[in-house]
């Protein structure tokens, strides 16, 4: 599989619409939270187009820092605090809303410790089997350790989610996950937002099944 600068801008254009239309059928509701996951996939496949634009062409060498940082940003501290979050707002079963407060403390910790990575080792971007590889320098090691920790945040939320047709989310993000370690092992964090974010179209079928009709319309 090879992706592209085409690849992610069409990519971001087709999610964000997706979730702009998530959100609009959402209304005043809780599942604007769920929706703003899609439009946020949508901005992060934005900023991995330039991250391809700065390692492509050198008449963009500005961009790479720049994108590079945006794009880890959602990857490494955005999901795995806004995931579980959003399945906390969501949920209404009080054993579930204790194990996602559990899940949003867990996030937290997770984010902060990425957060000292790119403050004390910063990260960079290259292209490697016309895929990006995100890497961080002598930390790097020490992430790996906090990897199921990860998991746990940004899969296991939408599998804990009493909200209908959740649970169809989380398989599919267990489903690509598990694909993207077993073929792309070198890419996890750009290969599988990517997947991730294509099936963010979910959430539309999600919110739409969700709602009540006379929110719907």
């Amino acid at each position: 599989m090879c992706f592209s600068v085409e690849a992610s801008f069409g990519a971001s254009a087709v999610i964000s619409t997706i979730g702009v239309i998530s959100f609009k059928k959402a209304n005043q509701t809780h599942f604007r939270f769920l929706a703003m996951i899609t439009i946020f996939f949508g901005i992060q496949q934005f900023l991995e187009g330039f991250v391809w634009l700065g390692v492509t062409y050198e008449q963009f060498p500005g961009l790479l820092n720049v994108s590079s940082y945006g794009y880890i940003l959602f990857a490494w501290i955005i999901w795995p605090t806004y995931i579980p979050f959003t399945m906390l707002k969501l949920e209404h079963n009080p054993v579930r809303k204790k194990i996602l407060i559990v899940m949003i403390f867990i996030g937290v910790m997770v984010a902060s410790m990425l957060v000292y990575v790119l403050i004390s080792d910063g990260v960079n971007a290259k292209v490697q089997d016309c895929r990006i590889l995100y890497y961080s320098g002598t930390l790097y090691a020490q992430l790996k350790l906090f990897g199921i920790f990860y998991i746990i945040c940004v899969i296991l939320p939408h599998l804990i989610s009493s909200v209908g047709k959740m649970w169809v989310l989380g398989i599919i993000n267990v489903f690509s996950y598990v694909l993207v370690k077993m073929y792309f092992n070198d890419n996890v964090i750009s290969v599988w937002c990517f997947f991730a974010a294509i099936s963010s179209a979910v959430i539309l079928w999600i919110i739409s099944s969700a709602l009540p009709m006379r929110e719907k319309t």
